[in-house]
């Protein structure tokens, strides 16, 4: 049986702490057991290199984050993750739109502050969306950490890696 996929939704791959603590996340998720998918508007940046060999790389090809709610849904659709992993703010509400637009069943976890405003479209969108999520968690700093709570808020294992008695891997 194939080990369960999950995707992580970041705006851009520059170095930024946001994108750094996803870039961690997705490896620890990784090395974990589970497939992974980097999900990005766009694709390039100097944190592309940081993901380990084996994480997918997808590129939405769109310049925005707010713009790429469709091309996520789509690739939502088409992998059906068993969780989708989003940090706050604009990428987590564009994560909550796809994720029901695609009718996948997809879960999705935000990391980070849900979200910085507090009028306008992006507060009607934020009440409408954000109890659409399966957790919002905040970001100890501590990427396995993060991925035991992530993993624990989608119903998933906390490991898919086979330990022996000695802690070595089998």
């Amino acid at each position: 049986m194939p080990a369960p996929r999950l995707a992580l939704f970041v705006p851009n791959l520059h170095d930024q702490p946001q994108q750094r603590a996803m870039v961690a996340l997705a490896n620890a998720m990784h090395g974990r057991g589970f497939a992974v998918d980097a999900v990005a508007p766009m694709g390039g940046g100097p944190l592309r290199t940081a993901l380990r060999r084996g994480i997918g790389q997808i590129d939405l090809a769109k310049r925005h984050t707010r713009t790429s709610v469709l091309s996520l849904a789509r690739i939502l659709a088409e992998r059906r993750p068993a969780g989708l992993l989003a940090p706050g703010g604009d990428a987590g509400l564009v994560a909550l739109a796809a994720a029901m637009l695609s009718r996948s069943g997809t879960r999705v976890v935000l990391v980070g502050r849900a979200s910085d405003e507090a009028g306008g479209m992006r507060a009607l969108l934020s009440r409408f969306l954000l109890p659409r999520a399966a957790a919002v968690l905040e970001d100890s700093g501590d990427p396995h950490a993060l991925a035991e709570r992530c993993l624990s808020a989608l119903g998933l294992p906390s490991s898919l890696v086979a330990q022996g008695v000695d802690g070595v891997q089998q």
